[in-house]
């Protein structure tokens, strides 16, 4: 089986749309994928109606929440077959939108005292009207002159650290994770590598639901995966992954399933899902 639990599309800061996406998945010869779009699922029916049965495509969606227990940081949450329609889950999504443009507007005020003239219309225009996200902040910077490309202006504004990055009001990963079940999901954490080490913030989210950790992403050295493997074992967590495709890049192609992972983590993933799901 080859699968890839991980993808974005324009609906928020992928470059394919939804059916681009799923014709590049089976092109490919894909079975099985997971749309998990930014704080929304606005291009899940758009995938389902490309796919056209010729492959599997899970509803999903990737949460950008923050934690704030200790120390802040961001840890976001993925949920795999959901009720995409979910009043609770669209109202969380709308506290999300909220979240991402009290940010952005915090981070025009901060690079324009940097000197780097860009504006909420600029970004909102290479948004067009999709979630505002760190790439669309970051091509605006490009555009008026603040890096030479996205990768360095993200280095220099975006990374943790950097001087004038602005926190987003975010919900928390326990509120992602609530939003998550109550849409009939699987809720799992995503690339707890990518940055910190993750793993005392893993064992608590555990004890609030979580269901299942990324062990395997592209920004996952073989120790990383190991460590998750074990981590996951110890708690009871199911095991998901996938390649964080947006698509083709600049000079870059296109990361669906590149990532290698055993053939038993979907039909695990479906497995854990019909526990959860009422018994009529």
């Amino acid at each position: 089986m080859k699968f890839d639990l991980h993808l974005h599309s324009t609906a928020s800061d992928g470059n394919w749309s939804p059916s681009q996406m799923v014709a590049h998945a089976i092109t490919i010869g894909m079975e099985v994928i997971a749309l998990s779009d930014h704080d929304t699922t606005s291009g899940i029916d758009e995938a389902i109606a490309a796919a056209g049965g010729n492959l599997e495509v899970i509803p999903a969606v990737e949460i950008n929440a923050v934690w704030t227990e200790d120390v802040t940081r961001d840890i976001h949450i993925l949920g795999y077959f959901i009720d995409w329609n979910n009043t609770k889950l669209q109202v969380l999504f709308r506290k999300q939108l909220a979240a991402r443009e009290a940010q952005a507007e915090e981070m025009v005020r901060r690079l324009r005292e940097f000197g780097i003239e860009v504006s909420m219309q600029q970004i909102r225009e290479i948004a067009r009207d999709k979630p505002i996200g760190s790439v669309h902040i970051t091509k605006a910077i490009v555009s008026a002159g603040g890096a030479i490309d996205v990768s360095e202006a993200y280095e220099k504004f975006f990374r943790p650290g950097a001087a004038i990055r602005a926190p987003r009001p975010s919900v928390s990963p326990q509120e992602a994770i609530d939003a998550i079940h109550n849409a009939g999901g699987l809720a799992s954490i995503a690339h707890p590598s990518y940055s910190d080490d993750l793993t005392e913030i893993i064992v608590q989210l555990a004890d609030c639901g979580l269901d299942a950790i990324e062990a395997y992403h592209r920004s996952h050295q073989p120790k990383h995966v190991a460590q998750h493997l074990q981590l996951a074992t110890t708690l009871g967590l199911g095991v998901t992954g996938g390649s964080d495709c947006h698509g083709p890049f600049e000079d870059h192609e296109s990361l669906m399933g590149t990532i290698e992972m055993p053939l038993h983590i979907v039909p695990d993933l479906k497995l854990r899902h019909r526990r959860l799901l009422p018994v009529n």
